[in-house]
């Protein structure tokens, strides 16, 4: 507790400095004086067009990203639990190629105009493909009591996250649109993005976050086993249903606004648990800035490696991920 204000201090500089980076470096590199109003007219409009749009929507993402992490590994008690692993994120990245496919082209029913006004179609996809994956696979995984549960959480989400990604890339293999774009969007990138994509995710992302502190105090006394929750007057069955809902606008969100990017919600939760605890009330809002800091760091990497190009930033989040995911599995099986 002693160390709360300093951790809270210390994530909220790293997000501004890794913003800051994020907005200077690319493959146009602009000055540092730009962010206080003193750049060239060119750098201005590099700056407000094109940076600080895109470099908001990675932020609003990792912060999607670590917190629905957050939120799946203190529910299921797992630190290997995380929308990716889980299959949620491909059940929302197949949501919304089925969306993009059969939208191409087509304009919307004059009666379905209004319904869309203020949500995307392909977000509102994306949002059931989570949704549905999510019940999908914690169905199968809690058809098991007990400690199995849990393995059997991983395996169904990893298995069934495998199914989705092979029914999108059969997808998108057999239709007659233009597929680098979309691929490319697949991987994870933030290329060609802003703010209209940002404006796009503001409402699911808003309700995800607030679901998410709503359920923190339930999630704490989870901890102590369902049998124990349930006679301090925790509706399990309940809190289920609002973590997946929490889940699964989170990550269609994310997926919305860069594609299917993976291991931010498996790093920044494990990260932050080791420096402030398990405590939901600080492991909650410290892996939203982590988050958004892996993120935006991983974003500024893919914008600059190859520059003039750009690599997807799933990418790198996966080059930091597989190794990260493989020594907690080590880990747990020394432990």
């Amino acid at each position: 507790m002693k160390r709360t204000p300093f951790l809270a201090i210390l994530f909220f500089l790293l997000l501004i400095f890794s913003l800051a980076l994020s907005l200077v470096f690319g493959a146009e590199k602009l000055s540092p004086l730009v962010l206080i109003g003193q750049g060239t007219k060119f750098q201005n409009i590099i700056l407000w067009k094109i940076r600080l749009p895109r470099c908001l929507l990675v932020l609003v993402t990792g912060l999607l990203l670590g917190g629905s992490g957050a939120v799946f590994q203190l529910f299921f008690r797992n630190p290997l639990a995380e929308p990716g692993i889980m299959g949620i994120s491909s059940g929302a990245t197949l949501g919304a190629v089925i969306a993009t496919v059969i939208l191409a082209g087509r304009t919307l029913p004059a009666a379905l105009e209004p319904v869309f006004k203020f949500i995307s179609p392909i977000n509102l996809c994306a949002f059931l493909g989570a949704l549905a994956a999510g019940f999908f696979v914690t169905a199968l995984a809690f058809s098991r009591a007990g400690k199995a549960s849990s393995v059997m959480l991983l395996l169904c989400g990893t298995a069934l996250g495998t199914l989705y990604s092979a029914i999108s890339s059969a997808i998108l293999l057999t239709s007659n649109k233009e597929l680098h774009s979309i691929y490319t969007w697949i991987l994870g990138s933030f290329n060609g993005r802003g703010w209209k994509e940002l404006i796009f995710i503001a409402i699911p992302s808003a309700l995800s976050m607030i679901i998410a502190f709503v359920v923190a105090r339930p999630l704490d006394l989870l901890t102590c086993g369902e049998k124990t929750a349930a006679s301090l007057g925790v509706q399990v069955d309940r809190l289920r249903i609002w973590v997946l809902i929490c889940g699964a606008l989170a990550v269609s969100a994310a997926v919305c606004a860069g594609g299917t990017i993976g291991f931010v919600g498996l790093i920044a939760p494990h990260i932050v648990r080791k420096l402030s605890g398990p405590k939901s009330r600080t492991l909650i809002p410290y892996s939203m800035m982590f988050g958004a800091t892996l993120l935006l760091v991983s974003d500024t990497i893919a914008r600059t490696a190859i520059a003039p190009g750009e690599l997807p930033a799933g990418i790198i989040t996966s080059i930091l991920g597989v190794p990260f995911f493989i020594s907690l599995c080590l880990t747990k099986k020394n432990s």
